[in-house]
This record gives C-alpha cells, sequence and structure tokens, in this order.
C-alpha cells in the first residue's frame, strides 16, 4: 500500500488546477500528489469547450497561458425567436477542444513533478479515521486527504454515498459538424450563438452554435443545454428540438452524431466536503445556467488547494470551513447568482413574456441604458 498526503481522482482541469495551485504554493507539495486519471489523454470529452476570461485570469495566475489552438470570439448572440442581443469582448470567451485543453494541463502538472497515472481507473473508495483507502486495478493507496474531481457521474460520489436531497442534473447534446470557414460568418467574425427560443418548447436552457477547430479541421459545435433546474416540470423532447434548430440553420441532422452526458450542477446547499474528502469541478457543480465548467473547475482547484493547505498547517482535516471557502469565493458569488438567474429564467414559460422582456432588453442596450457583458468578467484575486 503506497501512502500519498494528497490523492487526486480526475486529471480533468479541477483535479489538474488542484494539483498546480498546491505547487504553485510550495513545490515540495510535487512529491506529495498523486493524480489517477481512468483513461489516457488526450481522451474524448463531451464538451462546449467555452473558456471565459474567468479561467483565462485563473492560468494567468498559475503563470500558464493557453497554448492550445482555439477560437477568441468577439462577440456573442442572445437570442429568442427573431429577437437578440449582443455580448462584446476581446475575447467574449475562447472555444477549445477538451481533449487537446485537458492534455496540455496535464502535461504542465507533469512538468511541474506531479505524478500522475493514466489508464488507472478507480475501483473503490474507503473512508477511514486516518485518511482514504483507494483501490484501483494497479494498487491500493492512502492518502490523508482525498480530492474527488471526477466528474458528475463520479466514482466518488457513489462510493461515499454522497448524496444531499437535492435534485440537480441537466441534460445536454452536442454535435460536431465540418465545416468551410470561410463560407461561415461565425469563422469570419467570429461570434457564438445562445439561442433561447427552445424555452417555447419546454427546454430549460437554450441552443448554441460555436466554431472550433479539431485536429485543425474547422468545424462548428452544436447542442442543446436543458437545466433541468424545474425537475417536476414535463421533459422536453430534446433530440428533436435540436434538429429542429439544426435545420432552421441549414443543417441536416440526420448526418450528424448525437452524443450526450448530464451535468451536476451547483445548489449552495450540496454536500461539498467530507471529513478528509474534497470536491471540487463537476462533482461539486457546474454553472447551472450555463452548464459551463471549465473556469469554474480552474477556480475550484483554487479554493481546494487553500484548503488542503490549511488543513496541513493545523493538523484538522474535518473540512468544516469548505463550504465558506466556497460561497465567500468570486466562483461561489458567481455561480450563485447564476443559480438564482436560472431558475428565473427558466421558470416563466409564457412567450409573450419573453418576448417583451427581450424587446425591453435590446432597446436598454440600443438606448445605451444597458451594457451587457459576461457575467463572469470579474476581478479574479491572487492566491492567498
Amino acid at each position: 500500500m503506497a501512502d500519498w498526503d494528497v490523492i487526486i481522482i480526475g486529471a480533468g482541469p479541477a483535479g489538474c488546477s488542484t494539483a498546480l495551485h498546491l505547487v504553485q504554493r510550495d513545490p515540495t507539495w510535487a512529491g506529495r500528489v498523486l493524480i489517477l486519471e481512468k483513461a489516457y489523454h488526450p481522451r474524448p470529452k463531451l464538451c462546449g469547450g467555452g473558456v471565459t476570461n474567468y479561467g483565462e485570469a485563473i492560468l494567468r495566475d498559475l503563470g500558464l497561458q493557453i497554448q492550445v489552438p482555439n477560437v477568441a470570439l468577439r462577440k456573442a448572440y442572445i437570442r429568442f425567436q427573431d429577437l437578440y442581443w449582443t455580448l462584446h469582448g476581446d475575447p467574449v470567451f475562447r472555444v477549445l477542444r477538451r481533449e487537446e485543453f485537458d492534455a496540455w494541463l496535464a502535461s504542465e502538472v507533469r512538468a511541474r513533478g506531479v505524478a500522475l497515472h493514466e489508464g488507472e481507473a478507480v475501483l473503490d473508495v474507503r473512508r477511514e479515521d486516518a485518511g482514504v483507502t483507494v483501490v484501483t486495478r494497479e494498487g491500493t493507496y492512502r492518502a490523508r486527504v482525498l480530492v474527488a474531481a471526477d466528474g458528475s457521474k463520479g466514482v466518488v460520489r457513489r462510493k461515499l454515498g454522497i448524496e444531499d436531497g437535492v435534485s440537480r442534473v441537466a441534460r445536454l447534446i452536442e454535435v460536431l459538424t465540418p465545416e468551410d470557414p470561410a463560407a461561415r460568418p461565425e469563422f469570419r467574425e467570429p461570434y457564438a450563438v445562445f439561442d433561447y427560443s427552445p424555452i417555447a418548447q419546454d427546454v430549460q436552457g437554450y441552443y448554441w452554435d460555436f466554431p472550433c477547430y479539431i485536429r485543425g479541421q474547422a468545424h462548428m459545435n452544436r447542442g442543446i443545454y436543458d437545466a433541468r433546474i424545474r425537475p417536476q416540470a414535463p421533459r422536453a423532447a430534446l433530440k428533436e428540438t435540436l434538429h429542429v434548430m439544426m435545420a432552421r440553420r441549414g443543417v441536416d441532422p440526420d448526418d450528424c452524431e448525437l452524443m450526450g452526458h448530464p451535468i451536476h450542477w451547483f445548489d449552495a446547499r450540496g454536500v461539498f466536503s467530507l471529513p478528509r474528502v474534497l470536491l471540487v469541478g463537476d462533482a461539486a457543480g457546474a454553472d447551472p445556467l450555463l452548464g459551463e465548467g471549465i473556469s469554474y473547475a480552474l477556480a475550484y482547484g483554487q479554493i481546494a488547494a487553500g484548503s488542503i493547505a490549511a488543513a496541513f498547517a493545523a493538523g484538522d482535516f474535518r473540512f468544516s470551513d469548505y463550504r465558506r471557502r466556497i460561497l465567500s469565493h468570486p466562483l461561489g458569488r458567481s455561480l450563485r447568482h447564476r443559480a438564482f438567474a436560472a431558475r428565473v429564467a427558466y421558470s416563466v414559460r409564457n412567450v409573450r413574456l419573453l418576448r417583451l422582456f427581450w424587446r425591453v432588453a435590446s432597446t436598454a442596450i440600443a438606448l445605451g441604458f444597458l451594457r451587457p457583458r459576461p457575467a463572469d468578467d470579474f476581478h479574479f484575486p491572487q492566491t492567498s
């Protein structure tokens, strides 16, 4: 049995961010942290691939700049039927491919001396007074602290029976369509579209169009997000609605492979930790309003690293202050705001009211009374 101070399950943005922030605090953490990843990088990962200014600020705080192909979007159209307003930014956000981004982050983790075992799936997790035991096909490990960075359907939540009684699982379907970038205005300008028209078809979310590159080839990343913020409401027919939205854009949905997955979204009442166990990233909760995960996952890593360092300094591994750290951090404030916005926005079913809201917002923007901007474009504090 190998002993480690910290074991991180999952080498995505949240897990890698936790390790990178620990090593940034003190380089000796590199020899005390083990990351276990069930797949091999670069591994397929369904994701819209948006990294916001907030996420880039966290990377800059770590001394990193994104080193993978991406599209820097200058505009984002927020639509409802024939009405819309526009977000402007430099960029508003970047669109990249998760398999490339995650592989790059993993390489940065290794470059700092952190042990990363790929292809080593976790079979069991047992929490004890003195630590946590992790069992894989390759061996058994003991950690003084375990970080669950293993996503919405992670093994840690299942094995430790972490349930908070709050139903908050969104649904997401996406497709990738090859494109000629010279013929697509989304690449020439470039811009993204968030289309909330599906709300009229009981979707508690939106349809999106993002331009991206996959191994150098231009594609459109298209999809539909259903937050299920009101789980008691009728379930929308996502596939049929996605087909309608794509057909309106001249895309034959029958030629496309549909890919889907659930998203565990943030609720301030949720469980974020147990003694000796911290949840980060999608395991703790993603953005309920847009389903955004990457930038928030990076922020979770910073918070977790601060909690871990404080726990070892005090010899207290109850993590009783982890919730407070999350909720008082810009991450928690932003997620709470987005959770409130999602509950309001996705509870309105009256099309006339929705159109009135879009008209008022568009008029206010045109007259200069309202200047829309990305909701997460706020000051990011330095590591403390």
